[in-house]
């Protein structure tokens, strides 16, 4: 198994790009070593953001409902 960077903070920004409201997201995070990961801006209307929230809400729930030390599937 491969270990994950550990995200330790999200930037978030809004824009108009041609008349329309994007909202981008950035990580940071640490990956094996302490070593920094920076991800590029990733921007997306607030319909998909909505989306987003709501998966990380219902992975949050689902954790919640599982015996420690069993993971949540990718959807």
């Amino acid at each position: 198994m491969t270990n994950a960077a550990r995200l330790k903070f999200t930037s978030v920004r809004t824009r108009l790009v041609n008349g329309r409201p994007l909202i981008g997201l950035k990580h940071t995070a640490t990956a094996a070593g302490d070593l920094p990961v920076s991800t590029a801006w990733v921007e997306m209307p607030p319909e998909d953001v909505a989306k987003l929230i709501k998966t990380l809400q219902d992975t949050l729930a689902e954790l919640d409902a599982r015996p420690e030390g069993h993971e949540v599937g990718n959807r």
